[in-house]
């Protein structure tokens, strides 16, 4: 007897391989978006102390 849900059509098999594609780019583009935000926000911080320390601060 063979079990039914094991069985898979290239239907369904393509449409696994593109959901597990979908979740692999959004898990890359919140990676990058996070590097994105991270350095930006240790740019503009060593920028402000830039600026103290060239006003006396």
């Amino acid at each position: 007897m063979v079990d039914k849900d094991v069985l898979t059509t290239p239907e369904d098999d393509k449409r696994a391989y593109l959901a597990a594609q979908k979740r692999r780019n959004i898990a890359i583009g919140l990676g990058l978006l996070a590097f994105v935000v991270l350095v930006f926000l240790v740019s503009i911080i060593r920028m402000t102390q830039g600026v103290q320390a060239a006003h006396g601060g």
